[in-house]
C-alpha cells in the first residue's frame, strides 16, 4: 500500500482524474485485502489456545497494521475527493518517509522471530516519525503563512495531518514489538 501511495503521489500530476480514481482504487483493493487478513488473524486467535506471542500483542499489532493501511487508503481517497491538484514538496517528503517507515516496520516484524536488531528498527522508525513531524510542522507553517485561499488551507491541512498520522501508527507498532521483545528476551 505504501509503495502504491508513493507511485500515486509521485505521478499524480501526470494522471487525469479518471486515472487518479483508478489508482486510488488499487490502494482501496490493497486495504480490502488487509481487512481480510486482519479478520483471519483475529479469527485464528479466537480458535488458538496457545500462541507463541501473547494474544493481546498479536491482536494489537494486527489492528495497528490495519490502521496503517486504512490511513494510506484514506489519503489516496482524499486526493481524489478533495480535488487536490498540486503536489507540493511536503507531500512528496511525507510519502517517502511513510514508505521508509512501513518498510522498516516490515523488517522489524520479520526480525521479531529472531529477536535480533530490534533496537536498530526502533531507532530508525522513531527517527522517521520525528522527521515526519518536522516536515508536517514546516508544511503547516508554509500553508498558513503563504496561502490565502481558505479552501486550499483546509484541504492541504487535512492531507498533511493524515500523512503524518501514518508515521505515528508505524511508531505505535514498534511499541508493541518492544513489548513483545521485553516479554520474550
Amino acid at each position: 500500500g505504501a509503495k502504491e501511495l508513493k507511485n500515486f503521489v509521485h505521478n499524480y500530476t501526470k494522471f487525469e482524474r479518471s486515472e487518479r480514481k483508478a489508482r486510488a482504487q488499487v490502494i482501496k483493493n490493497i486495504e480490502h485485502k488487509g481487512d481480510e487478513i486482519t479478520h483471519k488473524i483475529i479469527e485464528n486467535l479466537n480458535k488458538t489456545f496457545i500462541t507463541p506471542i501473547d494474544k493481546e500483542d498479536i491482536h494489537q499489532m494486527a489492528v495497528l497494521l490495519d490502521d496503517v493501511i486504512d490511513l494510506i487508503n484514506a489519503v489516496a481517497l482524499r486526493f481524489v475527493l478533495l480535488g487536490i491538484e498540486r503536489i507540493d514538496i511536503f507531500i512528496v517528503k511525507l510519502v517517502d518517509i511513510i514508505l521508509n517507515s512501513v518498510t522498516e516496520v516490515n523488517k522489524s516484524i520479520m526480525d521479531l522471530r529472531k529477536l535480533k536488531n530490534m533496537r536498530e528498527h526502533y531507532i530508525k522508525i522513531h527517527s522517521l516519525e520525528n522527521e515526519a513531524d518536522e516536515v508536517y510542522h514546516e508544511a503547516l507553517s508554509e500553508l498558513f503563512h503563504f496561502y490565502k485561499n481558505s479552501i486550499d488551507i483546509i484541504k492541504y491541512k487535512e492531507m498533511y495531518e493524515l500523512l503524518e498520522k501514518i508515521t505515528d501508527k508505524c511508531e505505535e507498532v514498534t511499541h508493541v514489538i518492544e513489548s513483545i521483545v521485553v516479554k520474550h528476551a
